[in-house]
C-alpha cells in the first residue's frame, strides 16, 4: 500500500520489481496508458472523504459546494497573480453555499485531489500530517478537511456528498455515485518473462484500494430498550414489530447491530400499565420489536433482568439462543456475565463486553445463578487489558449500565470511570442507563458516549425523555475510524421516529454543548 499511497501523492511514482539479475520497472500515475509502449496492468481505486470536526450539526455537503470551495478565487485573486491567500472579507459562503470557507488537505495529496476536483484555489490549504488536518478542523469549524479514508479518525465528522458517505457499508453507499473517487494506473515497461515476473510479484502485494469494502463494518448501538407498560400497551394493539417502524430500516443495515435489552422475556407476561410498576417482564412475543430491528446481539447489563425471579432469567437467556442471538454483560451465571463476547466480520476482529454498577444486588449473577455482571472498575480493565494483550480483538466496545441520571452532564464518577476503560485499552465506552441523550468526551482518541437516552420505552413525560440518539460506529482494518450520530423522538409511549431537522440541531447543540472536547 505504500507504492498506492506514494503514487496518489506525486504525479508519477516508478518502483523497481527486483529478481535476480534482471529487474523490471512499474511506473505509477493518475494516467491510463492506452497506446503507450508501457500499458496499463493494474488499477487502483484511491477514494477520499470529506470531513469536519466531530461536533458539527450539519454533516453534508453537496458536490457542487465542494468543487466550488475548491476551486474559490477571489476578484482580487483573478486581477493579481501573486495573490494566493483569501482573508475573510474576500470569502462570502452564500456564494460558495456552504458554510465552509477553507479546505485543509495534506499536501503530498493534492496531485491526486486536482484529477478529482480541478485546479485547487486560494481556500486549499496544505498540511504535512492528518495530525495537523485534524487539529485545523477543530481550530476553525469552518475549515473543511479532504483526506484519504484510511487516514479517517474518530475526531472527525464525515460529510455526506449528495447523500454518500464512504463510512457506510453497500447497503448505505455506492461508490459509483461519489466523486471523491481517483483511480492509480500501474504501468510495466517492456521487459523479458523474469521481469514481467517479478512485477506481477510486487504488484500481487498491493491492496485493491484504499478503501475495500470486504475490511469494513458498520456497528449500530442503541440505548435503553423496556418493552413494558405503555409501550407494551400499545405493542399488543398495533403489532409487536410496531416500536421499530421508522428506526429499523437504518438498525438492520448496520453489519452488527447491538440493542440493550434491560427485560426479560417472560412466557406469561401480562401487560401492566401502571406507571409505577417497576417490576418488568416482556412477552416473548416482542422479539419481533428487536428482529425488525435487525438485532446482531443483545447487551445484558439492565438492572430488571431478574425482576421475575432467576429461573425466568435463565428462560428468557433460552429465548435468545433460540433466536441465534449472543448476549453480553449478563449470563447464567457469573463466568458467563463477565464474559466478553468475540464476533469477527470483514477481518475486524471485535469484543463487546459490559457491567451493572446500579445494581441492584439481586440483579447481579452469581456463582451459579444468573444476571447482570457487577460492575468492578478493577475487573473490568484486566478483562480489557488481557484482550488487546493476549491478542483477542483489535477493537474492544464496553458500555456500562450505570448510575441513572436524567441530567445532560454525566455523573463525577461516571465520567472518571469511563474514561478509566479508555484508559485500560477500550476504544468506544458506552453508556447504556441513560433516559436522556448525554455528554461525550475523547479521551487519546477514543469516544466517550455517557448515554444515548431511550430507544423503546414509555417515558414520554417530558421532552429529554423523548429523545434518543443511535450510533452507528465504522471499524476498518481493525482501526476505529467513524461514528454517526442519528437523533430520535419518541411519539405513542414506545416509536422512536427521526427528528427534523430543527429538532435534531436541538438535541445536538445541547449534547456537543456539554460535551468535553
Amino acid at each position: 500500500t505504500e507504492t498506492v499511497h506514494a503514487a496518489q501523492a506525486n504525479s508519477t511514482t516508478t518502483g523497481t520489481a527486483d529478481s535476480g539479475a534482471d529487474s523490471a520497472t512499474l511506473t505509477f500515475d493518475f494516467n491510463p496508458a492506452a497506446g503507450t509502449e508501457a500499458p496499463d496492468i493494474a488499477t487502483y481505486q484511491y477514494l477520499f472523504a470529506a470531513a469536519t470536526r466531530f461536533d458539527t450539526l450539519d454533516p453534508t455537503i453537496s458536490e457542487a459546494a465542494l468543487r466550488r470551495l475548491w476551486q474559490w478565487r477571489s476578484e482580487a485573486a483573478d486581477a493579481d497573480a501573486t495573490a494566493t491567500e483569501p482573508s475573510e472579507a474576500d470569502i462570502d459562503p452564500t456564494a460558495l453555499d456552504t458554510p465552509f470557507t477553507a479546505i485543509a488537505v495534506l499536501t503530498e495529496t493534492v496531485p491526486a485531489l486536482t484529477t478529482i476536483l480541478g485546479e485547487a484555489g486560494a481556500t486549499v490549504i496544505g498540511y504535512a500530517s492528518p495530525t495537523d488536518l485534524v487539529s485545523a478542523a477543530w481550530a476553525d469549524e469552518t475549515t473543511l478537511v479532504i483526506l484519504p479514508f484510511d487516514l479517517l479518525v474518530p475526531r472527525l465528522a464525515v460529510l455526506a456528498i449528495d447523500g454518500q458517505t464512504p463510512v457506510e457499508n453497500a447497503n448505505n453507499f455506492a461508490v459509483e455515485r461519489y466523486p471523491l473517487v481517483t483511480t492509480i494506473y500501474a504501468h510495466r515497461n517492456a521487459g523479458n518473462g523474469a521481469e514481467e515476473a517479478a512485477a506481477e510479484a510486487l504488484l500481487a502485494q498491493l491492496a485493491p484500494g484504499n478503501r475495500d469494502p470486504e475490511r469494513l463494518t458498520v456497528v449500530a448501538m442503541t440505548g435503553v430498550t423496556a418493552m413494558v407498560r405503555l409501550t407494551a400497551s400499545e405493542m399488543d394493539q398495533r403489532g409487536y414489530a410496531w416500536p421499530a417502524e421508522f428506526v429499523g430500516p437504518l438498525l438492520t443495515s448496520a453489519d452488527i447491530t447491538a440493542i440493550s435489552n434491560e427485560v426479560p422475556f417472560v412466557p406469561g407476561c401480562q401487560t401492566d400499565t401502571r406507571m409505577d410498576n417497576l417490576t418488568f417482564c416482556s412477552k416473548p412475543e416482542y422479539m419481533e420489536a428487536l428482529t425488525a430491528s435487525g438485532v446482531d446481539i443483545i447487551g445484558l447489563t439492565g438492572n430488571h433482568q431478574n425482576d421475575f425471579g432467576r429461573e425466568d432469567a435463565v428462560t428468557s437467556l433460552e429465548i435468545y439462543e433460540a433466536a441465534g442471538l449472543p448476549v453480553y454483560g449478563g449470563g447464567r451465571n457469573k463466568e458467563e456475565a463477565f464474559a466478553p463476547l468475540y464476533l469477527e466480520h470483514n477481518g475486524n476482529r471485535l469484543a463487546f463486553l459490559g457491567a451493572n454498577s446500579y445494581g441492584p444486588a439481586f440483579a447481579w449473577a452469581t456463582d451459579d445463578q444468573p444476571g447482570s455482571a457487577e460492575f468492578d472498575l478493577s475487573i473490568m480493565s484486566a478483562t480489557i487489558r488481557n484482550i488487546k494483550q493476549l491478542g483477542r480483538a483489535e477493537v474492544v466496545l464496553a458500555e456500562l449500565q450505570y448510575q441513572e441520571s436524567y441530567d445532560v452532564v454525566p455523573l463525577l464518577d461516571q465520567r472518571q470511570n469511563f474514561n478509566a476503560l479508555v484508559e485500560a485499552g477500550a476504544d468506544i465506552v458506552t453508556g447504556v442507563q441513560s433516559h436522556v441523550p448525554q455528554a461525550m468526551e475523547f479521551t487519546d482518541g477514543k469516544l466517550i458516549l455517557y448515554g444515548l437516552g431511550n430507544l423503546f420505552f414509555d417515558q414520554m413525560w417530558s421532552q429529554a425523555t423523548r429523545e434518543g440518539m443511535i450510533v452507528k460506529h465504522t471499524i476498518y482494518n481493525n482501526r476505529h475510524i467513524s461514528t454517526q450520530v442519528f437523533t430520535t423522538l419518541l411519539y405513542d409511549y414506545g416509536q422512536p421516529q427521526w427528528t427534523t431537522p430543527e429538532e435534531n440541531r436541538a438535541i445536538l447543540q445541547r449534547v456537543y454543548g456539554a460535551s468535553y472536547w
